[in-house]
């Protein structure tokens, strides 16, 4: 089955973004993070992010496609989300330990019906990317690619950004 979109501009037809459908969830990685308030640091020193706090980052990455669908769920999570980035949830290039830049912003979870103790989000981004995070002049996801993660997934983390915890509530690494 083939996935297109096509736009008809004075009888001249443009495709866009032809995708073959069996391949859209067809994942190159699949990474299960577990996330809590003891990874969190600021630079390299431990911040201890939000006592009681927890969450879960689940990845899929399809690199022929430069996709990665998500499915977050954060537990306990206080304060307001809060982050220079255009969220405040991302996967950042970062080892154990240290900081670093978001490449991937995430919708913010949502309470689950109606429950702020249980957010969640989930869906795909295809890039490019972007952050909303300017290093040097440029957006800290802009030339980043899927493929960066399944080269190297230790060099990269999952986390949330609160109001009470700016360096972040929870973090965990991708491997």
């Amino acid at each position: 089955m083939q996935l297109s979109f096509s736009i008809d501009i004075s009888n001249k037809e443009a495709e866009v973004n032809a995708l073959d459908a069996n391949e859209l969830f067809a994942f190159t990685s699949m990474h299960a993070v577990h996330a809590v308030p003891e990874e969190v640091v600021n630079g390299t020193e431990p911040t201890g992010g939000i006592a009681g706090a927890s969450g879960t980052f689940n990845f899929g990455i399809n690199s022929a496609a430069n996709m990665i669908c998500y499915n977050i769920t954060l537990h306990n999570f206080q304060g307001e989300f809060d982050s220079p980035a255009t969220t405040a949830t991302h996967i950042h290039e970062a080892a154990r330990g240290a900081s670093g830049p978001p490449r991937i912003a995430f919708p913010n979870p949502e309470p689950v019906n109606g429950d702020v103790a249980v957010r969640n989000s989930a869906g795909c981004l295809k890039g490019p990317f972007t952050t909303g995070v300017m290093v040097e002049g440029k957006d800290s996801g802009e030339g980043f690619h899927v493929n960066m993660i399944e080269a190297n997934p230790a060099a990269f983390m999952a986390d949330t950004h609160s109001s009470l915890a700016l360096p972040g509530a929870v973090r965990g690494q991708l491997a």
